[in-house]
């Protein structure tokens, strides 16, 4: 039977189907991922391919090539048979297809690739949906995807903040490439109708504009994570990154969610980006109920609670941040590998004065996401606050390298320079910051704070206007910050017309009591500042984590009432 079967040419023919199969697959999974096609497509090719074998078989046993034509092999004479002939000529081409194969996978392995790639950015994602207010859930998917690939270490990647700049602009890919820094970029699209997400991505090199991967995924919403995560890895694997095994593990792992625990978690991300605190937490809240086991939805409400336990501080830290607690320690059991959740905890280990569990927390997410800008700050926030100002600017340099469009790092790393006692330095980046964000209060005070020092008051003088015109909208701490400039410039009745609002708001409403005693500093009211300052402490302010290194509290820093909360705080040594 064997010999037979190697007469009639099956064998060959089962080599020759193969090879030709597999490059079959390969042209059609370039022209489907390049015309965008239906990921179906692919497998109908595959499926077709399967069928054809063995129709293809069956046809190799019961004919046989001739001169004269395809001839049934029971009809052909054993003197006029040529199958060695036919053998021969599919040896051939086997053979030949085997090296068209062979060179195939050396120019797509070695010989395109350009030097190696260890930074890239995730451009934002284009909305293919019908319905235009799909466009939160495309960003949502861009952010995604661009968290997914910071986990990688030796992967240096953009910030969505700075990789949102290019969002439908008309420059070329190499151009945003340069200005980004960045070796690689990845754009594509995504498409939903209904539970139904279709994701079509593109890997290009920067540098030369070459197209080195691209690829289309189908899946429901509740599978999006995912598949995020094993997006991440096939980018890993073009560019030939060494994953870590615990970041191998991390991204292959499994994680779904139900479908509308997925949406409602963008929302809320959504809303939490642009300091809708509310409507965060009830879509964060919602999702949590949906699905109880998404740990993403309990780290969104952790990273909320805290955010109003914190400078925003609209609601008293003693009600909020047992509730941030409670969530982020809920989402670390979960998904023990969730970067936000411990930069959360770190955030309210700060609040609550535990510095060294903080710190704890801030390298564990640091460690699992290094590319986390926003968590980075958080870590440069608490490092400067501890009068650590040098490694503060170390990290806060990492987070202008990998958000160089975010007015917010360039704000955080000044303002540890500033600590440092590098003024100027300080004053450049808290100028550029207003270059991207005018409108950035913070970056507004910090300017008014250093021509105040310089005795430029005239120049200081827009910028504390361009505050105050602000305070119905922007959190009491700046109030406060910002009648402490009044008062050391000598405008007394504007210092002390923010401060009966600060006392007049605080019987209706909750007003830390350090934002008070920052007014009181400035007037000079020592005593009065130093009362605040004790209620501050027994509030637990969030400010308080500065009072240590602040320098608006020089004033008050050798009385012994003020020694006394600082050695009730516990700071430790820098």
């Amino acid at each position: 039977m064997v010999s037979e079967l190697r007469r009639r040419n099956v064998f060959r023919m089962v080599a020759l189907y193969v090879v030709g199969a597999w490059l079959i697959m390969q042209v059609a999974g370039v022209l489907i991922d390049l015309a965008e096609l239906p990921v179906w497509i692919g497998k109908l090719v595959l499926t077709l391919l399967a069928i054809g074998l063995p129709i293809a078989l069956i046809l190799s046993w019961f004919y046989e090539l001739t001169p004269e034509g395809i001839a049934l092999e029971k009809d052909v004479a054993p003197g006029h048979s040529i199958t060695q002939i036919t053998g021969r000529r599919v040896d051939f081409l086997v053979i030949s297809l085997l090296c068209a194969a062979v060179i195939l996978f050396a120019y797509d392995k070695w010989w395109r690739s350009g030097p190696p790639i260890t930074s890239v950015a995730v451009l934002p994602l284009a909305n293919l949906s019908a319905d235009p207010e799909q466009a939160y859930f495309t960003d949502g998917m861009t952010d995604l995807l661009t968290s997914e690939l910071a986990q990688i270490t030796g992967l240096r990647v953009i910030s969505r903040t700075s990789a949102m700049h290019y969002k439908a602009t008309d420059k070329l890919l190499p151009e945003i490439a340069r200005e980004l820094n960045v070796d690689a970029l990845i754009e594509g699209s995504v498409q939903r109708a209904g539970n139904e997400v279709r994701i079509t991505l593109q890997l290009v090199d920067g540098r030369s504009d070459r197209h080195l991967w691209s690829k289309s995924y189908e899946r429901s919403l509740g599978d999006i994570l995912t598949l995020q995560g094993e997006v991440a890895h096939a980018i890993a694997d073009e560019i030939q990154v060494t994953l870590m095994p615990r970041t191998a593990a991390r991204l292959a792992r499994e994680r779904t969610t139900a479908d509308d625990a997925f949406r409602l978690w963008v929302v809320g991300n959504h809303h939490l980006k642009t300091f809708s605190f509310d409507k965060a937490l009830q879509a964060f809240k919602e999702a949590s109920s949906r699905d109880p086991d998404f740990a993403g939805a309990y780290a969104g409400i952790a990273q909320t609670y805290a955010y109003l336990g914190s400078w925003f501080a609209s609601e008293k830290p003693d009600i909020v941040l047992p509730l941030a607690r409670a969530a982020a320690e809920h989402a670390i059991r979960l998904d023990p590998d969730l970067a936000e959740a411990h930069f959360a905890l770190g955030e309210i280990n700060k609040f609550e004065w535990n510095w060294q569990a903080a710190e704890q927390e801030f390298r564990t997410g640091t460690e699992l996401n290094p590319s986390d800008t926003i968590g980075l700050m958080l870590y440069v926030d608490f490092l400067t606050a501890m009068g650590r100002s040098d490694e503060a600017i170390e990290i806060g340099m990492r987070a202008v390298d990998l958000d160089p469009f975010s007015a917010a790092t360039y704000t955080e790393l000044g303002l540890a320079l500033l600590m440092a006692g590098r003024r100027e330095d300080a004053y450049e980046h808290y100028e550029r910051a207003l270059q991207l964000d005018p409108d950035s209060y913070w970056a507004q005070w910090l300017m008014a704070e250093s021509h105040i020092h310089r005795g430029e008051y005239q120049k200081a003088a827009p910028y504390m206007e361009n505050i105050r015109r602000a305070l119905e909208y922007i959190p009491p701490s700046m109030a406060g910050l910002l009648g402490h400039l009044y008062a050391i410039v000598g405008r007394q009745d504007d210092a002390r017309t923010i401060l009966s609002n600060l006392l007049a708001r605080r019987e209706i409403e909750f007003i830390p009591a350090s934002n008070i005693a920052y007014v009181y500093a400035g007037l000079k009211d020592y005593d009065a500042a130093l009362a605040w300052l004790e209620v501050a402490y027994k509030e637990r302010n969030p400010q308080l984590t500065w009072l240590n290194q602040d320098y608006l509290w020089n004033g008050l820093r050798e009385d012994p009432r003020f020694q006394d909360i600082l050695a009730h705080m516990n700071f430790p040594e820098p």
